[in-house]
């Protein structure tokens, strides 16, 4: 990629002016998507990049009790150094997985739920808590629910003309959190793809389920999540093939390869059997 000037903002303020005056620059903080082994421009047009990196406003960390909302250029190691409290255990796992040691202290948050073409590993753990996002622009902000930004066929859609300044992401208890990533687990590639469940259970009712696929494209259902909740745990036998079947037409309409179907549902299923083997006697 041809990168013409660099633009280094040292208030958000600046930053917001300088987007406005070059909508179309490339924003980067850590710069970990610019070196990755897909570059999400490669037509090496000249580009404008402004490094948010000195920006203090956008590396806060607060936290409430019902929620932690973080800056998004929070770096991936410095939300793995939080105290435990701090972060949902699953996220913690995804980030974990994500890249090596230098390489988290590098990428941030904000980065990984950025990426055009591709969403990246925290997108789907996020997704499911209902974690949002503000963007900025001008004098304007607005909070999104990280599951706008799926389009109709499960790709991203990634505002442009504004920053992504902060991520709000919910403390909810979760009785079944389960993050599974297939392919080269440090890689950071359209050759990996990531499994995420979280459940709910309530006197041995299913009260809430989610569950969400990321590889080439993004797969959720909320239909079929809200078909399976209120059902009484452990699943049975019917439940389960009913929504296993209801998935398999999903991924027919969502035009998903019919190679990468069998996966998919087989992920489906081990998380119905380890929901099943947390239930109460």
């Amino acid at each position: 990629m041809r990168i013409d000037e660099v633009i280094v903002p040292n208030t958000l303020g600046e930053a917001l002016a300088a987007l406005k005056r070059n909508p179309d620059a490339l924003l980067c903080a850590g710069g970990t998507e610019l070196f990755s082994d897909e570059p999400a421009d490669q037509a090496g047009r000249p580009r404008i990049l402004i490094s948010l990196h000195g920006v203090p406003e956008l590396r806060h960390i607060s936290r409430t009790d019902h929620y932690i909302e973080v800056g998004s250029t929070t770096t991936l190691g410095e939300l793995l150094a939080l105290k435990a409290e701090f972060l949902p255990e699953t996220l913690r796992t995804v980030i974990r997985r994500i890249g090596t040691y230098a390489v988290r202290n590098l990428a941030t948050l904000g980065g990984n739920l950025s990426a055009p073409g591709r969403f990246r590993d925290c997108f789907p753990i996020l997704a499911c808590m209902d974690a949002l996002a503000e963007y900025r622009q001008g004098a304007a902000s607005r909070w999104v629910n990280l599951n706008r930004l799926v389009g109709n066929r499960g790709t991203p859609l990634i505002p442009k003309g504004e920053i992504l300044t902060r991520i709000r992401i919910p403390l909810t208890g979760w009785d079944l959190g389960i993050a599974h990533k297939l392919g080269l687990p440090r890689a950071n590639s359209g050759k990996t793809s990531l499994f995420v469940a979280l459940a709910r259970t309530d006197k041995r009712v299913l009260s809430d389920i989610r569950l969400f696929y990321m590889s080439d494209r993004a797969l959720r259902s909320r239909e079929i999540e809200t078909s399976i909740a209120g059902k009484r745990i452990p699943l049975s036998s019917r439940d389960m093939e009913s929504a296993l079947g209801a998935y398999a037409s999903y991924c027919a309409r969502m035009g998903v390869p019919e190679s990468s179907v069998p996966r998919f549902l087989d992920l489906v299923r081990r998380a119905f059997a380890q929901l099943n083997e947390g239930a109460p006697a």
